[in-house]
């Protein structure tokens, strides 16, 4: 080992010791931020983008910024098959939690103590001071059950709102793999974000989800598109790439010679999961303050090694046999994005016939439509993970 501080993070969302490449997006939510942090309009943010090109670290980041402003921030993660509103309704608990020891707020709270049965308004026997909360186990019973989640949603937000403005706070809320929320969530998420901003209250949402995100969006209401400002988070350009492998290091006196950061990058394609990822390999690997490109070379069949057994892995696991032939047809196409009548071919069946696989596989993340009749994978390098391991020419 080059040293015991190891200074590439390839952990899932980890913040790598330098962030390469995302200022301008870092920047420009900064903006924001402080707006909402002064009680200005602020429009929530939809980061969306491929697996491992850093979209959690740049939320958690911006959340970060949020907090340095002031604003109460709160971060959910949604999980397949469990959805949206039990993390959101955790959140909003804790919102108001915060929000309750406020001392501004109790001489306001008069203004916004018509909530439904949902939550709870007590008085406190010693000084007669209001104490609001939300009773979370009944507000996610509630929100689940519900035949109009969009209206109840909506009540809790501006309520949320209205509470924060009486503190003089505002709320940040992040939200990721917002992909695996229903079309009922997102249409709820949607219309008390679009009261919120009516209102005008200090409530944002910064959310990040692969590509599909955009269209879920969308179909769930039109307006979406100008609630949010949508950035694409792809691969660092080549000059953003070399900083993401050489900046670390120097911190450490470590050097790489010219020929390894150019396979490094050729290796990785500039997706800064994989960067991470063989460069915490050579780390770990070498004993010199120099790596050489001998060195590099010697360390992608070891990264090759672990990235198949976790990172790509865990994804291809969860498949059904008849899913991992459509992605393995995907692959003998040759080229990606590839089109489902090509699909269909190299698994021989008919096209019509393979549209409830690909459904299947873009709900659970594994492909995106990257064109009308024409898919791809959400997992950068996905190919040639079953190039390898499906041994397929």
């Amino acid at each position: 080992m080059i040293d015991y501080r190891n200074p590439y993070t390839p952990g899932a969302g980890a913040m790598p010791k330098y962030l390469a490449g995302r200022d301008d997006i870092l920047e420009a939510a900064s903006l924001q931020l402080k707006a909402l942090a002064a009680n200005y309009q602020s429009r929530s943010l939809v980061l969306y983008g491929l697996r491992g090109v850093g979209k959690t670290v740049l939320l958690n980041s911006i959340e970060s910024v949020a907090e340095g402003e002031g604003i109460l921030v709160r971060h959910i993660e949604v999980e397949e098959k469990k959805g949206l509103i039990a993390p959101l309704a955790s959140a909003c608990c804790s919102l108001s939690a915060s929000l309750n020891r406020i001392e501004l707020v109790k001489s306001k709270l008069e203004q916004i103590k018509n909530l439904f049965a949902s939550l709870t308004l007590s008085v406190d026997a010693g000084d007669g001071s209001l104490s609001l909360g939300f009773n979370e186990e009944v507000l996610g019973a509630s929100l689940a059950s519900s035949h109009n989640l969009s209206g109840d949603f909506t009540d809790i937000l501006v309520v949320l709102g209205k509470y924060a403005q009486a503190a003089g706070s505002s709320i940040f809320i992040g939200i990721d793999e917002l992909q695996y929320a229903s079309k009922e969530e997102l249409e709820a998420l949607a219309c008390a974000l679009h009261r919120a901003t009516q209102l005008g209250l200090p409530v944002m949402f910064g959310c990040a989800g692969l590509p599909k995100l955009l269209k879920m969006l969308g179909e769930a209401k039109t307006y979406s598109e100008r609630q949010f400002i949508f950035v694409k988070v792809d691969s660092l350009p080549r000059d953003k790439a070399v900083e993401a492998i050489v900046r670390p290091a120097q911190k450490l006196d470590v050097r790489y010679s010219d020929e390894a950061v150019d396979v490094i990058i050729d290796y990785t394609e500039g997706y800064p999961y994989f960067i991470q990822e063989l460069c915490s390999t050579i780390w770990t690997s070498s004993d010199s303050k120099f790596i050489s490109l001998e060195t590099v070379l010697g360390c992608t069949s070891i990264t090759d090694m672990r990235l198949d057994e976790g990172f790509f892995s865990v994804r291809y696991d969860r498949c059904t046999p008849r899913q991992k032939e459509f992605l393995i047809a995907m692959v003998r196409c040759g080229e990606l994005p590839c089109t489902l009548a090509n699909v269909a071919h190299y698994m021989g069946r008919d096209v019509s016939s393979i549209g409830p696989l690909r459904a299947q596989l873009i709900s659970k993340g594994m492909i995106y439509s990257a064109a009308r009749g024409e898919v791809d994978f959400t997992v950068p390098q996905f190919d040639r993970y079953l190039r390898r391991t499906e041994r397929i020419d």
